[in-house]
């Protein structure tokens, strides 16, 4: 039953980003005032935080609440923020709905938010302590067959673009997120 429930929850964040409910207004501005580090102190401590590749786990495991507070209280810096790269969609006029954290632990990453695109595109943006981290998480999650998904890495941030209906209109749009993902 432990074993479905983790499937479960897996899928459901590779498909949709289900998880917590959307981010208030005042939880964005705040997620976006967190401080960037630059790449030379990211050098610095890359050996420690390798050890320390996802959130420091609560004390009961089970409480998901817990966790998603975890993984949002411990993201890392020097790389793309999952709000930022949200909001440049936003201002190329990709219409994202259904905006949720989802849990970051099961690929490797310190914090992950999903979203919508209307109803036929899915994605997922990760934030991970470096681009090894990022291209580890990329592998895990490959290994959960799903159709029509590409993942892309840009620093230590993955974007994950999942197609639920494939047509030009939908290719079109993930290939533009892709290209706005590749310029943050």
């Amino acid at each position: 039953m432990i074993r479905r429930l983790s499937i479960s929850v897996t899928l459901c964040a590779a498909l949709t980003g289900c998880g917590k409910s959307p981010l208030s207004q005042s939880q964005r501005q705040s997620l976006a005032a967190s401080p960037a580090s630059n790449a030379s102190e990211r050098r610095e401590t890359a050996p420690e935080r390798r050890e320390t590749a996802t959130a420091p786990a609560p004390q009961n495991p089970r409480d998901f609440g817990a966790l998603f507070a975890n993984e949002a209280a411990h993201r890392p810096t020097g790389t793309i923020k999952a709000d930022e790269a949200l909001a440049a969609f936003r201002r190329d006029g990709v219409e994202l709905n259904t905006v949720r954290q989802h849990l970051a632990r099961p690929y490797g990453a310190r914090y992950c938010v999903g979203a919508m695109s209307g109803t036929t595109l899915a994605l997922s943006v990760c934030e991970y302590v470096d681009p090894e981290a990022a291209q580890a998480g990329a592998e895990t999650s490959r290994k959960i067959l799903l159709a029509n998904r590409e993942i892309r890495i840009s620093q230590a941030t993955s974007l994950t673009v999942r197609a639920l209906e494939r047509t030009p209109a939908t290719d079109a749009l993930a290939q533009r997120l892709f290209d706005r993902f590749a310029k943050l």
